[in-house]
């Protein structure tokens, strides 16, 4: 486990992060949600990445859902855990708020950033912004990660 990383170290992990989430599941089948890397700090522990929303997404409102907005906010907080313990990290508890819609036919970006990095859990944050106005936080979560060794989940 990394709490002293450097943004480089953190960039290279990430960027070998991404395209294996994709192949390995943890975006479901069909969902297409490609993330794209955007920037990252090892200092801080804070990575962005950017997703594409689409039509499939909607609500009946015409905005995306919150499940796909749950699920976008989910995977950059744990794709940050991964990056930093060099495994998969489930997902203990995830907490969402939902202050304005999320549009469809954009390009949204969520910022994840490592409050508590600790040896069994870690607790996270995610925001979810239009590039932008980044100040402008359409949702935003709080989520705790599993940063155990897997042989102890049992």
């Amino acid at each position: 486990m990394h709490t002293h990383i450097t943004t480089e170290q953190m960039r290279t992990i990430a960027e070998h992060v991404l395209p294996h989430s994709a192949e390995q599941g943890n975006n479901l089948p069909g969902m297409g949600l490609a993330p794209r890397f955007v920037a990252c700090d090892g200092e801080q522990l804070q990575l962005e990445l950017c997703y594409d929303t689409k039509p499939w997404m909607s609500n009946p409102m015409g905005v995306v859902h919150g499940g796909v907005i749950a699920i976008l906010l989910d995977n950059s907080m744990g794709t940050l855990c991964s990056c930093l313990c060099h495994k998969g990290t489930p997902t203990i508890s995830m907490t969402l708020n939902y202050p304005r819609p999320v549009p469809l036919n954009a390009t949204v970006h969520v910022r994840a950033h490592m409050l508590v990095f600790g040896r069994t859990s870690s607790q996270l944050t995610a925001q979810l912004f239009l590039p932008e106005e980044p100040e402008r936080v359409l949702a935003y979560a709080t989520g705790v990660y599993s940063t155990k060794d897997h042989r102890d989940l049992t």
